[in-house]
């Protein structure tokens, strides 16, 4: 039986965006907004996320110096639609305080120390940071979250379970199709929508057929 070829990541890629419009990815009005939105999604739908950018809009504290001033328990009733909200009231406020020592100085950084920089502020983890290195900073970074997970089992890769575990075995493949950041946006947002597609249509198995036809 001859064996199955896996597509190239530029190659799936390729296939999605003859078959889908992702929409605009990131939304949002400013930087830091895109950082606050990435830190509220951790672990609940983006709905949710909309009512609390919504609510910190509409109380004008969605800027750093404004949320590094409010108080906690205000901060707490305004991102509750978010989940969680005694553990991300305190990690927006890290953040906040993060931008406004890094923020300006960060196109000077590494991609290496920028991540690292992130990446020691207590509430980004990996998938949180590379969203903002991908979105606020223009890094060609890849999102390796449940959905590629999802869409690269289908294609054949057979990733590792975890953020982390997938990111350092599948980088240097990815790293391959040599992705602007202005495709790896494209590229997440595309996973993303196709996963919608997917669900619909009985799982990622079943899509994946239809694409490669």
């Amino acid at each position: 039986m001859a064996s199955t070829v896996v597509p190239s990541f530029r190659q799936l890629y390729q296939l999605l965006d003859d078959a889908i419009d992702p929409g605009t990815w990131w939304p949002a009005d400013s930087d830091f907004e895109i950082g606050i939105g990435a830190i509220l999604t951790q672990n609940t739908a983006w709905v949710n996320v909309a009512q609390a950018i919504a609510a910190l809009h509409a109380h004008n504290v969605l800027n750093p110096a404004a949320i590094a001033d409010i108080d906690p328990a205000e901060l707490k009733i305004l991102i509750r639609p978010a989940g969680f909200m005694n553990a991300k009231a305190t990690y927006v406020k890290n953040y906040a305080a993060w931008f406004m020592a890094h923020h300006q100085a960060a196109e000077t950084f590494s991609t290496h120390q920028l991540r690292s920089s992130l990446l020691a502020v207590k509430g980004i983890g990996p998938e949180t940071a590379d969203d903002m290195l991908l979105y606020i900073y223009d890094r060609p970074m890849f999102i390796w979250d449940t959905y590629a997970h999802r869409m690269l089992t289908a294609a054949g890769y057979d990733p590792p379970t975890g953020y982390e575990a997938m990111r350092r075995r599948l980088t240097a493949t990815m790293q391959e199709a040599d992705f602007t950041s202005a495709e790896q946006q494209r590229f997440h947002g595309l996973i993303v929508e196709a996963g919608k597609h997917a669900t619909a249509v009985g799982g990622w198995e079943h899509y994946w057929q239809r694409l490669r036809k």
